[in-house]
């Protein structure tokens, strides 16, 4: 079958003209598991030709990809990680040793299979997972962390047959796709847990887990909880207790939360341990090394060396919380400024309790149909008031705001807008 896609222009426009999530919400989307299947059946199923982890949880699942990434590359494994939502690039959601897919590897993929893309017209989610999938099995990786999109049942990624299944929390978001409670999102979660496959969970409330619990039972599936391993965040430190050991960590630049997710890294690589091998001492440096292989992440990311401005990507009511809690451990609250941003579809009630409390709040009105515009946030935020482009260019170049903490959130899809006011996307995607 003879491609249409001469080049990476053709390939990268093709994709742009698909909706994505970000975009147009559930109209971009399709929760049926049946065309990625065929797909993947005509193109070798590579999901196959290469061991994994698969991972979901409503917080917390990326940065624990990235973690435990980090981990099996500084124990020598050449190492695959695909993430989604991509921050700047889509080349960063497929990552061998924490470097992004080639450009001439995106073409070879569209010049081989572009006719079957456009035949079987699959959802971005659904392309980039089958171009995931094929990378990792061309480069014969030794092993892949996989992320979900959304849920896990009916994920795109959820043809996978991994070696553990990982479900790092169970909250309240996506609602209107995932369910109204708690015990029904954990189901569409636990969705992703296979026969005879252990499955590692972070913590979960107390319905989540009996879910988890219940559905791994089924599928005779043993669980490991990383509570475990009685994870802590003290003094700039990371503490797990394995048994008699304590394995105390270096968290600079983590959230007190991390702790807990370094917890769900270390209960994998224990379970896999006979597979992948994997020391304590390799464990701690990777953990401590995650920025380094993933400087970009936007959870807590510090924007700017000379100053303490900060970029997260909470986005549900569980981050959010999380995140005051961290920005109230550095600082008082009226000591930050905060800039949000969000999606429509996460504009509600309880944001206002969280960032109320802060009284330098500006919103900032991105572009995009599933946007949320200034006057439907300012419903939420009274008091806060709006914020432009100029004004916080203005900000970045004053002497006077060198030392003030300012925090960046609401959603990933703001990170790139950032980026580009902190002028430090250039350098890597020129």
């Amino acid at each position: 079958m003879k491609s249409v896609f001469h080049t990476i222009g053709e390939a990268e426009h093709f994709m742009d003209s698909i909706p994505k999530f970000s975009q147009a919400g559930s109209r971009a989307a399709n929760f049926n598991l049946d065309r990625i299947t065929k797909f993947c059946a005509e193109i070798g199923n590579p999901q196959n030709h290469f061991p994994s982890v698969h991972v979901a949880g409503t917080n917390g699942k990326g940065t624990v990809c990235q973690m435990l990434a980090s981990v099996y590359q500084t124990a020598g494994y050449k190492t695959a990680l695909y993430t989604s939502p991509h921050l700047v690039n889509v080349r960063e959601r497929f990552k061998i040793n924490g470097n992004d897919i080639e450009e001439s590897s995106v073409l070879d993929f569209f010049r081989l299979f572009g006719k079957l893309v456009q035949q079987y017209e699959l959802t971005y989610f659904e392309l980039t997972t089958a171009i995931a999938f094929w990378y990792f099995s061309e480069e014969e990786a030794d092993i892949a962390v996989i992320e979900t999109g959304l849920g896990g049942r009916l994920d795109a990624t959820n043809i996978l047959k991994p070696l553990a299944s990982v479900i790092t929390s169970v909250g309240l978001d996506h609602t209107d796709l995932l369910g109204d409670t708690i015990e029904k999102v954990a189901a569409e979660k636990a969705g992703i847990i296979k026969s005879g496959t252990p499955v590692i969970t972070g913590r979960l409330p107390e319905q989540g887990k009996n879910t988890i619990t219940g559905a791994a039972g089924v599928s005779g599936s043993e669980v490991y909880s990383a509570d475990h391993y009685n994870p802590v965040y003290a003094d700039g430190r990371f503490i797990l207790t394995n048994g008699e050991e304590e394995i105390n960590m270096n968290a600079y630049g983590r959230k007190k939360i991390d702790a807990l997710n370094s917890a769900v890294v270390f209960s994998v690589i224990e379970v896999l341990q006979k597979k992948f091998p994997v020391t304590v001492n390799h464990f701690m440096k990777g953990i401590e090394n995650t920025d380094v292989y993933y400087p970009h992440h936007g959870h807590f990311e510090k924007l700017l060396p000379e100053k303490e401005w900060f970029f997260d990507g909470a986005h549900n009511i569980e981050a959010m919380n999380v995140l005051s809690e961290e920005l109230a451990y550095r600082a008082p609250e009226q000591e930050w400024k905060v800039v949000l941003s969000f999606m429509k579809d996460k504009l509600n009630s309880g944001l206002t309790a969280i960032w109320d409390k802060y009284p330098d709040v500006r919103l900032y009105e991105m572009e995009g149909d599933r946007a949320a515009s200034y006057h439907e946030m300012k419903q939420f935020f009274p008091k806060a008031t709006q914020i432009d482009d100029d004004e916080i260019l203005k900000w970045k170049d004053s002497d006077q705001l060198k030392s003030e903490l300012v925090i960046f959130s609401g959603s990933f899809y703001f990170y790139e807008k950032v980026r580009r006011w902190m002028g430090t996307i250039a350098t890597d995607y020129d």
